[in-house]
């Protein structure tokens, strides 16, 4: 529906609190049931892998200079701090490497805002893994729904407002809510608290490393949206739906084109979850596409950095704003990530997150031999094309958008599974780490999710 059609006597506020209010209790389809499972696993093998990274030992350094209840664990360590201060810690882990989920529409990765949360605050009541497992669900739900809302005012061409910080808010916030047994009024007071806290800029680009992106993607609405869950809990009130849209609202304030009916078309019946993307590479999504071309040219051609004498690139420009020259991030930078391919033969985990390797001058010359250039008449938005040019020809590989992961283009369970092994034994013992992914895979039978913490912790 556009702007000018908004329906202002629909009861938004009420049906999405309803919802919410009846999510620990639905019935969801076993595809959701499963599809969540593999979004939760895939976000705790990041949450792990992240805590041994820069922007996961800040969020650990923060946690652990406050005094306080140990209410929950930062996994991947041994530590434990209040409840605000550990879902912080484990959002900051969740999104420092890079290989945490996003959803393309919503322009949301939802996992690393709702599964901090969630987890956290599971630990800290007892609760059990179907709960979890709903509330993680839900959190989804909430995420992408609210980040669609917002509508097109709220991506990187037309805005500063990033839709990576709004959208994971009131995901992480319904998440919590759900695990703490809010009815359908609690969560309309919680919806007030939650659009109170909405923020975040798209300035994290701007950063040389990962910690501000992991502030603004994760730490900050996973830490925020369990705060304002903890408000309500305790009793703080808050009058008025927030999302009435016969007077300003929520959506009016936050944004000129809102889409309200995103919230609640199909609810109950279309699960966005099973939209979601888990990702085979621990980049930016925007990089996946020309690498998975260059992979193709290298299996089959044998292509090393050697021989290359260009390299040339062709993809959607607008891209090359987020993942070009200008990011010092290793992880988001095409440059790099293409040239290490090259020289390495394939992109490991380590060298996706080698900030000093990015000046390491074999590195820089392999990649002063790539070329960023525009799309090609045949290529759709999202889709690359790469020429390697050699000593033997050039070759060339085309690759859509639909890259392993995608939703379009889903890793089978086996491949998740073996993805998270790889991503937890960066930390963990194999065999903790085998424990976790069976039990994630059989979470409706855990009594207490302490169980699923307590193997996060390393193992002296």
């Amino acid at each position: 529906m556009e702007p000018g059609n908004i329906d202002r006597s629909h009861d938004y506020g009420g049906i999405v609190a309803a919802h919410a209010a009846a999510a620990a209790a639905t019935d969801y389809p076993r595809d959701v049931l499963e599809k969540g499972k593999l979004q939760l696993l895939d976000t705790l093998a990041a949450i792990v892998s992240g805590a041994a990274l820069e922007a996961g030992i800040a969020g650990q350094r923060y946690a652990a200079s406050l005094d306080g209840r140990p209410d929950a664990t930062i996994l991947g360590t041994a530590l434990r701090a209040p409840l605000s201060e550990a879902v912080l810690a484990n959002g900051m882990a969740a999104h420092a490497d890079e290989s945490d989920d996003s959803h393309e529409e919503s322009q949301t990765h939802p996992g690393c805002g709702v599964v901090p949360s969630a987890i956290s605050v599971a630990e800290a009541l007892g609760a059990n893994g179907a709960r979890l497992l709903r509330a993680t669900i839900l959190g989804y739900e909430t995420t992408i729904r609210f980040a669609k809302a917002f509508g097109a005012g709220m991506t990187f061409k037309q805005s500063s407002m990033s839709s990576h910080a709004y959208g994971p808010l009131f995901g992480a916030g319904y998440a919590a809510g759900s695990l703490m047994g809010f009815d359908a009024e609690r969560f309309k007071i919680l919806l007030n608290y939650l659009a109170q806290e909405a923020s975040g800029l798209t300035t994290w680009r701007r950063d040389a490393r990962h910690t501000l992106k992991s502030y603004v993607f994760a730490g900050m609405p996973a830490m925020n949206g369990a705060k304002c869950a903890a408000l309500v809990r305790a009793g703080f009130s808050g009058g008025g739906d927030v999302l009435e849209m016969s007077d300003r609202n929520m959506l009016d304030a936050i944004t000129s084109h809102p889409r309200p009916a995103c919230l609640t078309d199909a609810l109950g019946v279309r699960h966005e979850i099973l939209e979601t993307d888990i990702k085979c590479y621990p980049v930016g999504y925007p990089i996946a596409a020309p690498l998975a071309a260059l992979e193709k040219i290298i299996g089959k051609h044998g292509v090393g950095a050697g021989e290359t004498k260009r390299v040339r690139i062709y993809y959607n420009e607008d891209w090359y704003k987020v993942i070009g020259d200008k990011t010092q991030m290793p992880d988001v930078n095409l440059r790099y990530c293409m040239a290490v391919t090259l020289i390495d033969g394939r992109l490991t985990f380590d060298a996706a997150h080698d900030a000093e390797r990015m000046q390491d001058l074999a590195v820089v010359a392999v990649g002063q031999r790539i070329d960023f250039l525009g799309p090609k008449p045949h290529l759709a938005r999202f889709d690359a094309q790469v020429e390697v040019e050699t000593s033997r020809g050039t070759f060339v590989a085309d690759q859509d958008r639909n890259v392993l992961g995608r939703a379009e283009n889903p890793m089978s369970k086996a491949q998740v599974q073996e993805k998270a092994l790889d991503l937890l034994t960066t930390v963990l013992a194999a065999d903790a780490a085998r424990e976790l992914i069976d039990m994630v895979d059989r979470i409706e039978e855990v009594v207490d999710i302490r169980r699923l913490v307590a193997l996060t912790v390393p193992r002296l």
